[in-house]
């Protein structure tokens, strides 16, 4: 008899034993072989083993952490990330056990490649690496996944690489994790990818520059010139996600813009900046008579801050209000001038 069975290849039960099977029964006992022996066993393909030493892992037992830390043999590494990636072990079929089916289960196994893991640095790399090429996209995508999470910039040249991927995918996936790198050279590259690029590859390109931040800023407002008013609605977003005081003059030229969507995701990231947007929304309202557009957004804005600060109540309440009487365009401008005059007199706008 072999070592250990392997539930894989045993004969399933039949549908009367099936039903009265409890969930304890439904998984085989871990058995009593140390979890190094499991570690060398599935390195080797055993998908016996394999599963063993899983429930171990996640369990946090410190001997599996070991078994896999002191295993001098890159195919564990290799099966765990094809296993995360596909639930297939060496290539072969795996029934999972009910336990590492979920979610939760395949993030503490790529928690083993990462810092602080019981993988080195350099074979967690090595294995990650060699997984860019693998054949599978899933495998390429899950490698990408993990490698951002580790915010390794030496992966930087393979993640470029992999926004030019055949599978979308895995080019969505190298856009997350240049993100998380927070790189500002990778902008200009970022930027490309948007040529052609479908709606959800549009918004995973915005939303890594958003996380690159301040230094994106340029880049971004460069895109506010785009003919697609889907860009600029990107734009206006991401410059709300910067949280960053020097786009807010994009966000007050972005409450001129002739697309109604874009106006709205202006006024709304310009709220995320609460009273620092205060005075550059009243200037604008009273540098020209706004269209009904620009007074709408921009009583908005001004309605929310009132709404978060009772203090500005009594200043702004009579611009907003003044939106929904005959002349509301002349009257919203007028009353924005008086209002950023008794602010500014009262020392109530940012410093």
């Amino acid at each position: 008899m072999p070592q250990f069975d392997d539930p894989f290849t045993t004969k399933k039960p039949n549908v009367t034993q099936t039903t009265t099977t409890t969930h304890a029964e439904a998984i085989p006992p871990l058995g009593d072989i140390p979890p190094a022996q499991l570690a060398i066993n599935a390195a080797e393909g055993r998908r016996g083993a394999a599963w063993r030493l899983m429930l171990w892992i996640i369990d946090d037992d410190p001997r599996a952490m070991e078994a896999v830390a002191s295993l001098e043999d890159d195919r564990l590494a290799h099966h765990l990330l094809e296993f995360i990636a596909l639930g297939t072990w060496a290539g072969k079929p795996f029934v999972v056990p009910p336990k590492l089916r979920s979610p939760y289960a395949r993030i503490r196994l790529s928690n083993l490649f990462q810092a602080g893991g019981p993988m080195t640095r350099e074979r967690a790399e090595r294995v990650l690496f060699a997984g860019f090429r693998d054949r599978h996209q899933e495998v390429r995508g899950t490698a990408i996944t993990i490698l951002g999470k580790m915010g390794d910039r030496v992966a930087e040249p393979l993640l470029l690489q992999a926004l030019h991927d055949p599978s979308r995918q895995v080019r969505m996936q190298a856009a997350r994790a240049l993100g998380k790198l927070r790189d500002p050279s990778v902008v200009p590259t970022l930027l490309e990818t948007l040529k052609g690029a479908d709606e959800q590859m549009v918004n995973q390109v915005f939303a890594s520059l958003a996380q690159i931040g301040p230094p994106a800023i340029p880049a971004v407002a460069h895109e506010m010139h785009s003919a697609s008013p889907w860009i600029r609605w990107h734009c206006m977003r991401a410059f709300g996600e910067m949280q960053d005081f020097r786009a807010i003059p994009y966000l007050i030229a972005g409450l001129r813009d002739l697309d109604t969507g874009v106006c709205w995701m202006a006024a709304k990231s310009l709220v995320l900046y609460g009273k620092a947007s205060l005075e550059p929304v009243l200037r604008q309202l009273e540098s020209s008579v706004p269209n009904q557009l620009q007074a709408e957004t921009s009583c908005y804005i001004l309605h929310q801050l009132y709404r978060r600060d009772s203090k500005l109540t009594p200043y702004l309440k009579p611009v907003v209000e003044a939106f929904s009487g005959v002349a509301n365009t002349l009257a919203v401008s007028s009353l924005a001038s008086k209002a950023l005059v008794q602010l500014r007199a009262d020392h109530l706008l940012s410093a």
